[in-house]
């Protein structure tokens, strides 16, 4: 009877992690430690309780309740049991059928054959609440605990938590320890090369700059003397006259 249970509700934790971690509670945009995760949910269940840990029930939904991989690696891990709810689409959305019928007969059936002393449900939805009352009443201490929500306000059902014993918030630095956004990378198309004959005509100047250029130019150069040098502007040059031949 001195043994605690963690019922965990997979879509409400996974989803909420990915709601604070990439800003939206599609859990494509996460990837999990199933590993790190139980570890931690164990450890810290043993620590709040007092008690030693049981059993993890993982609850969860698949298509055609077929597991998949991350539900093949969790069932062999050491304490733990994964029960499957049907996965359906709906209007773009997926959706999970039977989790919380299955999470309320469980907690209901520990309760009543006194298989722990304290179960800790890690989940949000108010359609446990009769199940959370029930096992109170069969003397189960039931510690209810949420994922930090990304807006700073409640991500369960206020009546869930105003039944519980005992509460606790899994934060960020707690989440991170086994969960981890996804980063975008998007693929970048390869910039485009003109052909050699576009490039030459790229390069080429425009009509209208060659004759801007031309229009630009002194309309004609000064002349240059035979010998080499530049008359001055304004000024005569003297001929001597020859000298007379025969004067003394």
């Amino acid at each position: 009877m001195d043994r605690c249970v963690v019922l965990v509700d997979a879509g409400y934790l996974l989803g909420a992690a990915a709601s604070l971690l990439a800003g939206e509670p599609a859990r494509s945009r996460i990837t999990v430690d199933h590993t790190a995760l139980i570890q931690g949910l164990r450890e810290l269940a043993e620590r709040d309780t007092e008690r030693p840990l049981l059993r993890i029930y993982w609850f969860d939904g698949a298509p055609d309740r077929v597991p998949q991989p991350e539900h093949r690696r969790l069932r062999v891990m050491p304490r733990v049991t994964v029960r499957l709810g049907a996965l359906t689409r709906s209007d773009g959305r997926w959706a999970q059928k039977g989790v919380d019928a299955a999470m309320h007969a469980e907690l209901t059936e520990l309760a009543r054959n006194r298989a722990c002393s304290d179960v800790v449900l890690v989940t949000g939805d108010g359609d446990l609440l009769p199940g959370l009352m029930s096992a109170k009443e069969h003397g189960v201490a039931v510690h209810l605990w949420a994922v930090q929500a990304a807006d700073g306000d409640y991500n369960q059902s206020e009546d869930l938590v105003a039944e519980a014993d005992e509460r606790r918030v899994l934060d960020r630095a707690w989440i991170t320890t086994a969960v981890r956004a996804k980063e975008l990378t998007g693929v970048c198309a390869p910039q485009p090369v003109p052909r050699p004959e576009i490039a030459a005509i790229l390069s080429a100047p425009l009509p209208e700059a060659a004759l801007a250029a031309a229009t630009a130019a002194p309309a004609s150069a000064p002349e240059t003397a035979r010998n080499g040098s530049r008359p001055v502007a304004g000024s005569t040059t003297a001929t001597a006259p020859p000298a007379s031949k025969g004067v003394p």
